[in-house]
């Protein structure tokens, strides 16, 4: 009993030490209003182009139209994802970055956040010198 009670755990701990994570990174883009009316696109048909590749989720509602995009590589830049063609209409094919208003990397903005965080938190933790008033 023993033995199999062991056996279990050491097939969970070899098989939790080699699960890795796949490094993703998830681009947040934000679309103008008026530029996809200007170019009568939607969200919705920019997401058809990332639809088959990467895991997408479209936002509406009361502020800026956006898209999320989760692509499978860590060391993609919003520049590269910026450089993606994306097919408005049957005959025309623009730049990503061409229609967005803007391309965000959560990741860098949370690692951003976080040395922030870390750098605040360091400040309150250093000592402060008490004083001492002396009369004579």
């Amino acid at each position: 009993m023993r033995k199999a009670i062991f056996a279990i755990f050491l097939l969970g701990l070899t098989s939790s030490l080699l699960a890795k994570e796949s490094p993703e990174k998830t681009f947040l883009i934000i679309f103008d209003e008026t530029e996809l009316k200007n170019l009568k696109s939607s969200p919705a048909k920019v997401e058809l182009n990332f639809l088959n590749t990467f895991e997408t989720k479209t936002y509406a509602g009361n502020s800026e139209r956006a898209l999320l995009v989760t692509v499978p590589f860590a060391d993609w830049t919003a520049c590269e994802m910026g450089s993606m063609l994306i097919e408005i209409s049957p005959d025309r094919e623009v730049p990503l970055e061409h229609i967005a208003f803007r391309i965000i990397d959560l990741q860098e903005c949370q690692d951003n956040f976080k040395t922030l965080l870390s750098n605040t938190e360091e400040g309150k933790s250093k000592k402060k010198v008490a004083t001492i008033k002396l009369s004579l």
